[in-house]
């Protein structure tokens, strides 16, 4: 659906017309006709598989918003689990293109979120009040992030994300391994 806007379609959500519900879309304008290959650039924005996975890797199977990996469940959700996307630095709109340098990987939440801003965005000062909370060890961990723009994986976390990358026969087969070496 929001492959169709750039291309002058006018689909309403419940966040534009507070009468719908969650589950209902409302066709406000028919934009131009995409599935026309004269007008297909017009709209849809394209990422190929090849550059999603490169943009997944990049950055270790994980939301570079929130942490989480692939799989995981979400703490304030268990009966949801993270299914991660490639989401656009910049939004769409402003020019972003669909090369691993313009995308970041997200889960499906925090794209959302970004997308409609409907999240409670907190301020620089809510923030700042937290980061003065911290240990002077992790204020340095915190300032070598900001710095990097991204947090290193340890070698845990990097073999935690391969791991749910495999199938979940494999995963069982895995777990048991590592039970047996443990001899728990």
């Amino acid at each position: 659906m929001r492959d169709l806007r750039p291309a002058g379609w006018v689909i309403r959500t419940y966040r534009d017309r507070p009468s719908l519900q969650p589950d209902q879309l409302y066709l406000e304008t028919i934009g131009r006709p995409v599935w026309e290959p004269e007008h297909r650039a017009a709209g849809l924005r394209q990422i190929s598989s090849k550059t999603k996975r490169l943009v997944l890797e990049r950055d270790g199977h994980a939301c570079r918003r929130c942490g989480h990996a692939a799989g995981e469940v979400y703490a304030d959700d268990p009966s949801t689990r993270v299914r991660l996307t490639a989401g656009h630095v910049n939004p769409h709109r402003s020019g972003s293109a669909a090369e691993a340098e313009d995308l970041i990987t997200e889960c499906a939440r925090c794209n959302e979120t970004v997308k409609h801003l409907t999240g409670v965005q907190m301020t620089k000062d809510q923030v700042w009040d937290r980061v003065t909370e911290l240990r002077k060890r992790d204020k340095q961990e915190l300032l070598n992030w900001m710095k990097a723009d991204g947090r290193a994986m340890s070698q845990m976390e990097r073999v935690w994300a391969m791991y749910r990358q495999l199938p979940a026969v494999m995963r069982e087969e895995l777990r048991r391994d590592l039970d047996g070496l443990l001899g728990s």
